[in-house]
């Protein structure tokens, strides 16, 4: 009998060691296809081990494959599940934040970099990230608060921090296009509001159209009079002109402020972006 337990005993540690040594493989294999760039692959990997261990490795490498596929709301679930103990914790929380700000999730980007215990080192690389997601929310006095003024500025923030700089005065200074400006200059002077709105091209063709079936439905009523057929057709066809030329220059406006906005987040991110992968790779 007591072989036997013996034996049985033998057998369990034997099968442990070599769960063990299979799953250190499986990791190491996980470990290559990410290297590679094969991001799927090792997501199929991860989720085989998923459920058979929680360990901060297959969390960290889950985010990073997640991430570098740019399924950027789930890699900052994989990333918070790391622990702080782990030598990925800094990494992969701040890499979270910053998921979660290129989402505009800004409410739980604040929270993940509010939450990470981290030394002085790091503490000045949270306050820029801090400072890049009040600017990403248009919160600029949140920007001016949160802002690195020291002059002991870490050499992997000193570029970034200038460009922030920048890009606040850029956006600050800025003054948004009014739709209805451009709407009413389009009115009085066809194609002027798109040229308002930054759309030289667009609203020269279009003073160019709205003039000429203008002067020709105004030839016709002249020659023609008022309710003959060329001089309905031609007067429908400038109203149309004339009427969409003055709602595309309101459209245009709109679509101006917003790529000027989509520009800048754009940046922003770019910025926040650049010290994470200087400091952690």
């Amino acid at each position: 009998m007591k072989k036997i337990i013996i034996a049985s005993l033998f057998c369990l540690l034997s099968l442990n060691l070599l769960a063990q040594y299979s799953q250190k493989q499986r990791f190491e294999f996980i470990y290559h296809l990410i290297k590679s760039n094969d991001f799927d692959e090792a997501l199929i990997e991860l989720d085989f081990l998923n459920g058979k261990t929680q360990s901060d490795s297959l969390y960290y490498m889950k985010g990073w494959a997640l991430y570098s596929l740019k399924q950027l709301s789930s890699s900052a679930e994989s990333f918070q599940n790391v622990r702080k103990e782990s030598i990925f914790y800094h990494k992969s929380q701040f890499f979270a934040a910053y998921n979660y700000a290129h989402t505009k999730n800004y409410t739980s980007a604040k929270q993940v970099l509010q939450q990470i215990e981290l030394d002085n080192k790091l503490d000045q690389l949270r306050q820029f990230e801090y400072s890049g997601i009040a600017l990403l929310e248009r919160d600029f006095d949140g920007y001016e608060n949160k802002r690195i003024k020291s002059d002991a500025i870490l050499p992997a923030l000193q570029t970034e921090v200038a460009n922030l700089d920048k890009l606040h005065s850029t956006i600050v200074n800025r003054k948004p296009k009014k739709m209805w400006l451009a709407g009413l200059m389009s009115a009085i002077v066809p194609g002027s509001g798109k040229i308002y709105a930054g759309k030289t091209g667009e609203g020269i063709a279009s003073m160019l159209m709205v003039t000429s079936t203008g002067l020709v439905t105004w030839e016709n009523h002249r020659k023609l009079g008022l309710k003959n057929f060329k001089t309905i057709l031609f007067g429908s066809i400038f109203t149309v002109f004339y009427v969409g030329n003055i709602y595309g220059s309101v459209f245009s406006v709109k679509i101006s402020n917003e790529e000027f906005n989509h520009e800048m987040d754009q940046k922003i991110l770019f910025n926040i972006h650049i010290p994470l992968r200087n400091i952690f790779n």
